[in-house]
Parts: structure tokens; C-alpha cells; sequence
């Protein structure tokens, strides 16, 4: 230990006798660590975390499984049976996500609403920030059925963080609740990286349509997620065995529901394909910013250990071992590793505040330095010193002793015949940075091919989308229904500065609510084998829809307020619908059948996306909301300018139309754009912003070795420049060295790319992983941001006086 503080404390007297060199050190030591500590709390946060409940490594989630499964889930009669019928768990919940609107506070708020069973906060130990949370007793389920619990993010954001909330009331979907508790910010349900607005008990989401069957009630209806905590001493597979028994049981207790049905227990926070692919690219990237940034301070630590290597060669002379040395050196980095990770750690507690700039649609939860963050850091600035310190520090304690002892030239301690280390490491810089300008290439690539795609509709026009609460939820009947969206659009249309205004019952590219399908009967077309019909995806949709989104009508005419229930039942459908059904004609005029129901079709619009902006397009069919009045809407506001400025006014145009009926939230095409493609938008920016960075630190490393070079190669230049040569050839050759070792690095890069790139092929659309041009633009940008590095220590070798230099050493 004594050895060790006294290295320490000569490692800062070294440190401090070269106050530039542990500036630019620690600079680029933040810089790496910095990134690494951000890009490690997002992927931490929203992939890695365990939820904050009690003993969350006992907690596994249960799966149903039958034949075609498209949703592993269950129903609520099958959650009591395994709840009182498998004892290797000591409880089991159950949990389900559904959208709702609350009103309890000014304008209303569309939210995620998670309908729980009575004994979820119980069973998984979470406690209450204030008030309380649901009982775990079944006879309490009756009397709180009208009751909720408000998580953290709600709290702050809708209701102001009011400390008093819990014992008031607040409107969800039109329903009166009492709020009973606010959830702890920690706690973000149970799954990775979200949280739920509102927790609500199935026996209160029961109430929320009186005179209505119970939506949780029926065994065949299976839309419930389970989870369970395993007893003490249990282990996976007896509760797996307890579960197969149960299921058998059943299957013969309930055959018309149960028959083929399987229970699977599986460990809760298994990590998805999906997210392991996207975390292990955001790191393995940020991994190569760090070592790039401990090449850079290892080429700064070779060009002080040479001018050290008289002290290291006489230390050896006089018995000093070569791990005695090695240790030192290395110990030596430690206070640069300390004063990196501290830096690092102020700047990344920045960039955690910039990431919903980086990330569009950025998770509720947010990022901070706790504990888990912090000791990433610690690992990591500690694993920097061994990258930064080890080479450099075998290398110089390997010097010829003899060579250093009796030469002035500092050089000469360098082993004969090896490459130079400082050139391999500035090499394998440009390297790294190669791999980093590809994979944002690619990104960028991508990202610009479906900016590029035809959604179906005009991003750029001036509409706005008012998601407006289903009146259902507030009493209204569907004759009042079909009447309240025609007038809430005429409304609108008084607003000065509006164009037009309509209504549908999906948004475009609406991503988690456009699966929903219709059968549908094509005459003289065979359906698929097993099926009498065709199952299409549709949109129910008001007049002048298309008109208002800037969807080009290819044939036929637009829904009107002609198409009434007592006209004749006609439908619209897509051009991809028209080539596949009637290739080479016109469908106008022909008859199809929909849900049973006879329709004519009237008009072709062009086709587009409608969930996901990559998925294939496909046949899609379009109802008139004048013949099929649908519960849920949102309005669609054309206006001749920016229609962020005219929200106020129309919704104070609208407010008379349906006092009690509010509208939630006010969106522009523009910003749901940014929504739909947030996922590109994220991997592209954080990509790009690393390969900015790691191509910067490369750039500094470059600089610092050519400079280092220059300096070495006074003399020589001196000499050079007496003889004749110009200072053109002077520029020319230390350029070329800069060149030489850029050029081999972004060849060895080429090589790496190719392969990271495989990594990357699930991330990107409309190019190829090994897209020439973007190979191509990162070896360009790589060189040309190299050869400046060079310029300015080649600018300054110019300027050299021979008669100086003849002098210098």
C-alpha cells in the first residue's frame, strides 16, 4: 500500500509537471467515458432494469400457449386457477394495457391505463409514494372498485405534483374514481423502460360500461398478462410441472376454452431479440469511442515516457524489476483515469438532459447517475487504465538500457526492427473511427429512405389531429355519436385560417391500433384455403378525408355527406387492393361483401402505410363514417399556415358542440411523424453523434502524433531545408506520413465495418449492409478530417529554421 501511494503521488508530480499533455488526457478520457456512462444508463433503463419490486429475481412471467398463438396471454378465470392451483408460487398477478382519457384536471389527457388484478401492488412488495395502494383482499374488491392509483410521471406532469391528490376524484373515460394513491417514481410496473399512467383493478374496469357483460368474466377471453413470484425454495421447473398438471386439467374440465392450452413459466426479464441486438450494437459503438480515446491518451503517455526513458533505464540499473516498472507506470495513470471518470461523469449527468432531444420519442422514465450508473463508471475508468497504460508501459520498460544510457537521441531506446507503437495506435484509431462512419452512414442511409417512403398521405401538410375522448365513455348513444364528429368538424371550420376539417377512426400509421381486420367476400375470387372470406385491415373514415391528408384519389370520388345510412352501402379501397383483385380493370362499380353486408366500391386511393412506416403494402379497404358510426375519432384540421397557433381557437370553437367531451391532445402531422419514425431517429442520432465523436478524438490522437513527429524530426528538417529543400516538400512530406498511417487505418476499417456491419442489418431499410456508397463518404470524410489533423504540425514544420535546428539537441 505504501508503494502504491507513493506512485500515486509521483504520478501527479509527473502529471502536474506537464499540465497541457494531462489536460488533453483527461479531455478525451471524459469524452470516452462520458459517452460510454450515457449510452449505458439508456440502454440500463429501458432493456436491463429489473422493476422495483420485491425480490425481483424470484419473479417469472406465465405464458399461454395453443395452437396459433399470435398473443401468449390469459384469461382472467385461468389467472384465479393458477393463482389457487399451483403452489410452487406464492402469488400471482395479473396485469393488462389499455388506453383510457382522464378529465379529472383542465384539458384532458389520453393515457395508458394498466387494469391489474386486486392483489398486484400486494403481491409485489411495491409501496406507495402517498396514500395507498389496492387492497389484497378480495372482499375489499367491491369498495374499491371505483378506485386508482396515479403513477409518479402523472403526478408531476397532469395533476402538478399536488400532495393532497390522493382522496380527491378524477374523471377516467367519463367515470368518476377516487384516487387512492401515487405510485413511488421508481416503480414503472412491469415492463422494461415503461411505465403506466394509471393502475385500475379488473373489477373497476368493469364498471366502466354499465350494462355491459364483464369484460374480464369469460374464459375464452384471453387478453391478460401473468406474473408470478416463485415460493421460497422453489425452483422453474417444479412450478413448470404444477403448471402442465393444471393445464390438462382444465383442458378437460373446459374443453370449448381450454382444450390445447398450455401454461409456460418462464423467468420474467428475459431480454428480447430485439433489445439485445439494439443494446449490444449502442455499446459495442460506444465501446470503440472509449478506445479510441485511451489510444489518444496512450499516444500521449509514449511521448512522455521517451523523454522519461534516462529515469526508467537507471531505475532498472540500479534493480528495479520490470513488473516493479510496469506497476508503477500503470499506477502513474491512475490519477488521469480518476480525473476522466469525474469529468466524465459531470458531462454525462449533461448529455442525460439533451437525450430526449436525441431520442424523439423518449421513455417516461428518466435517466439519472444512481448507484448501478455509477459503478459502470467506476469499472470502466478503471478498465481505461489497462487500456491506456499497459501497452505503453511494457514498451517503455523494455527499452536497451545500454542504447538509452550512452545515446542523447531519445529514440534510441526504441526496440529495432518493431513498427512503431504510436503509428499502430493512431492507425487503429482511424480504424475505429472507419467502423463508427459506416454504421451512422448506413443509419443515415436508412433513415433517409423512409423519410423518402409514401406513407399515404402528405407529412409536410398543415393538418392537425385532435384526439378527441370516445363519447361513450361520457353517456352519449350512437345516434348522438354519428351527429357529434360532423358537427365537431363544422365547428372547426368557422375558425379563421382553417381549410377544411373531417374526422377517422385511426390516425395514419396509427402502429398499435390499425391491426384490427374485416371479412371480406371478393365474387368470383377464391379465398384463402380454410376461409370463406379475406381479412383486410380498414379504416372507418368521414368526407374529404383524403382531401384533408393529401392522399391522391387514383379513381372514383371521396366519401360525402350523401352516403347516408338510408343511400346505398358503398366502401373506397386502396390501389394495391384494386391490382390484386382486379388486375388490368377498373373495380369502380363492383360489389364486395363486408361483415356480410353488400358494398359498392366508389372510389381507388393511392395506397400506403397504415401501422408501421416498413411494413409491405397491402390491401386495405375504407368505411363511410355516414354508414358505419364508430365510437372512437379523431378530428383532421387543414389550415393555410402553421396549426399549432390555432389550437386554442378551435378548441374554444368546439367546446359548445360537447361541453362535457374533451379533447386530449393536439398534434401536427409533423410531429407525428417524428413519433412514427422515433426508433430511426434515435439509432441514427446516437450513432451519429458517437462516430462525430470518436472521429474527433481520432482527429486529436492524429494531431498529437504528427506534432510529436515533427518535433522529433527538427533536426533532420533543419538539415532538409539547408540542403534546398523547399517548404512545399517539407509539407509534402510530413503529410505523407499523416496519409500513410490514415490510410492503412481506414483500410484496416473497411475490414471491421464489413463485419459490424452484419450486426446492423435489422436496424436499417433500403440499403444494403454493404451499401458502397456509404463505405465510401466514411473513408473520404475519415482521410480528409485526418489530413487536416496533419496540417497544422505539417504548417508548422514548414516554418522550421535551419540554423535553429542545426542547433537544436
Amino acid at each position: 500500500m505504501n508503494a502504491l501511494i507513493q506512485d500515486v503521488r509521483y504520478g501527479i508530480r509527473m502529471l502536474a509537471k506537464n499540465p497541457g499533455l494531462a489536460a488533453v488526457a483527461v479531455l478525451s478520457l471524459a469524452l470516452g467515458i462520458g459517452a460510454n456512462t450515457t449510452v449505458f444508463s439508456i440502454v440500463d433503463t429501458h432493456m436491463l432494469r429489473a422493476p422495483a419490486v420485491k425480490d425481483p429475481s424470484r419473479l417469472v412471467s406465465i405464458a399461454s400457449d395453443w395452437p396459433n398463438a399470435e398473443f401468449h396471454t390469459s384469461s382472467f378465470p385461468d389467472f384465479l386457477d393458477i393463482r389457487h392451483g399451483a403452489d410452487a408460487f406464492s402469488d400471482v398477478v395479473a396485469y393488462d394495457v389499455r388506453g383510457g382519457y382522464v378529465s379529472g384536471k383542465g384539458q384532458g389527457k389520453e393515457i395508458t391505463v394498466e387494469v391489474v388484478s386486486q392483489n398486484y401492488f400486494a403481491a409485489l412488495g411495491v409501496k406507495p409514494l402517498l396514500g395507498r395502494v389496492f387492497s389484497p383482499q378480495s372482499s375489499q374488491a367491491a369498495a374499491e372498485g371505483r378506485a386508482v392509483v396515479i403513477s409518479y410521471p402523472l403526478w408531476q406532469k397532469y395533476f402538478g405534483g399536488d400532495p393532497s391528490l390522493p382522496g380527491k376524484t378524477t374523471l377516467l373515460d367519463g367515470k368518476e374514481f377516487n384516487v387512492i394513491g401515487i405510485a413511488r417514481r421508481e416503480f414503472c410496473g412491469l415492463r422494461q423502460g415503461w411505465t403506466p399512467e394509471i393502475w385500475v383493478t379488473v373489477d373497476g374496469w368493469n364498471t366502466m360500461v354499465p350494462g355491459e357483460d364483464r369484460e374480464y368474466a369469460n374464459r375464452g377471453d384471453r387478453g391478460l398478462q401473468l406474473a408470478a413470484l416463485l415460493r421460497s425454495g422453489a425452483h422453474l421447473g417444479e412450478a413448470q410441472a404444477q403448471l402442465q398438471a393444471l393445464a390438462k386439467r382444465l383442458a378437460l374440465a373446459y374443453p370449448a376454452t381450454n382444450r390445447n392450452v398450455k401454461f409456460i413459466a418462464r423467468p420474467a426479464f428475459k431480454l428480447a431479440p430485439e433489445d439485445a441486438r439494439a443494446g449490444g450494437l449502442l455499446m459495442s459503438m460506444v465501446g470503440l469511442v472509449l478506445l479510441i480515446s485511451c489510444a489518444n491518451v496512450a499516444i500521449l503517455l509514449l511521448a512522455q515516457r521517451e523523454r522519461r526513458q534516462r529515469e526508467i533505464a537507471m531505475r532498472r540499473a540500479l534493480g528495479a524489476g520490470a513488473r516493479r516498472l510496469v506497476g508503477q507506470l500503470l499506477v502513474e495513470g491512475l490519477p488521469l483515469a480518476v480525473a476522466g471518470a469525474a469529468t466524465g461523469t459531470l458531462l454525462a449527468a449533461w448529455l442525460m438532459k439533451l437525450v430526449p432531444a436525441i431520442i424523439p420519442d423518449a421513455s417516461q422514465v428518466e435517466l439519472a447517475l444512481d448507484g448501478r450508473v455509477l459503478l459502470f463508471t467506476a469499472v470502466i475508468a478503471l478498465l481505461s487504465v489497462f487500456l491506456f497504460g499497459l501497452v505503453p508501459s511494457f514498451r517503455t520498460s523494455k527499452a536497451d538500457l545500454v542504447a538509452v544510457i550512452k545515446s542523447d537521441d531519445l529514440r534510441s531506446g526504441r526496440a529495432k526492427g518493431r513498427l512503431p507503437l504510436r503509428s499502430i495506435l493512431v492507425s487503429g484509431e482511424i480504424a475505429l473511427s472507419v467502423v463508427l462512419l459506416v454504421g451512422s452512414a448506413l443509419l443515415l442511409r436508412s433513415l433517409r429512405y423512409t423519410q423518402h417512403i409514401n406513407p399515404g398521405f402528405d407529412p409536410n401538410r398543415n393538418v392537425l389531429m385532435l384526439s378527441v375522448a370516445p363519447p361513450e365513455f361520457y353517456g352519449y348513444s350512437r345516434t348522438q355519436t354519428s351527429a357529434i364528429y360532423p358537427a365537431l368538424a363544422a365547428r372547426a371550420e368557422t375558425v379563421p385560417g382553417v381549410v377544411r376539417a373531417t374526422y377517422a377512426r385511426r390516425p395514419p400509421l396509427a402502429q398499435y391500433e390499425g391491426g384490427e381486420k374485416q371479412a371480406v367476400v371478393i365474387p368470383g375470387v377464391q379465398p384463402p384455403p380454410g376461409s370463406d372470406h379475406f381479412a383486410i385491415r380498414f379504416n372507418t373514415v368521414g368526407p374529404n378525408f383524403f382531401a384533408t391528408i393529401g392522399a391522391r384519389l387514383e379513381e372514383g370520388r371521396e366519401f360525402n355527406k350523401f352516403d347516408l345510412p338510408s343511400a346505398a352501402p358503398v366502401v373506397m379501397i386502396n390501389d394495391v387492393m384494386a391490382r390484386k383483385f382486379w388486375p388490368g380493370q377498373s373495380p369502380l362499380g363492383r360489389a364486395i361483401q363486408i361483415e356480410k353486408k353488400e358494398r359498392q366500391i366508389v372510389g381507388v386511393v393511392e395506397a400506403g402505410r397504415y401501422n408501421g412506416i416498413h411494413e409491405e403494402v397491402q390491401p386495405y379497404v375504407f368505411l363511410p363514417f355516414t354508414q358505419v358510426t364508430s365510437f372512437e375519432c379523431l378530428l383532421f384540421v387543414e389550415t393555410s399556415g402553421d396549426p399549432r397557433p390555432l389550437v386554442p381557437a378551435i378548441l374554444k370553437a368546439t367546446t359548445p358542440v360537447a361541453k362535457n367531451l374533451p379533447i386530449v391532445s393536439a398534434v401536427t402531422f409533423r410531429e407525428h411523424m417524428r413519433t412514427v419514425m422515433a426508433d430511426d431517429l434515435a439509432m441514427a442520432n446516437l450513432l451519429g453523434s458517437l462516430s462525430v465523436l470518436g472521429m474527433f478524438l481520432a482527429a486529436v490522437g492524429l494531431y498529437a502524433a504528427v506534432a510529436y513527429l515533427v518535433t522529433r524530426r527538427t533536426h533532420e528538417l533543419g538539415i532538409r531545408m539547408a540542403l534546398g529543400a523547399r517548404r512545399p516538400d517539407v509539407m509534402k512530406l510530413v503529410l505523407a506520413q499523416g496519409l500513410r498511417l490514415s490510410g492503412a487505418g481506414a483500410a484496416l476499417g473497411l475490414v471491421g465495418a464489413f463485419a459490424a456491419s452484419r450486426l446492423m442489418a435489422g436496424f436499417i431499410y433500403g440499403v444494403t449492409a454493404t451499401d458502397p456508397f456509404s463505405y465510401a463518404a466514411s473513408i473520404l470524410v475519415a482521410v480528409s478530417v485526418a489530413l487536416l489533423a496533419c496540417y497544422f504540425p505539417a504548417r508548422r514544420a514548414t516554418k522550421v529554421d535551419p540554423l535553429v535546428a542545426l542547433r537544436y539537441e
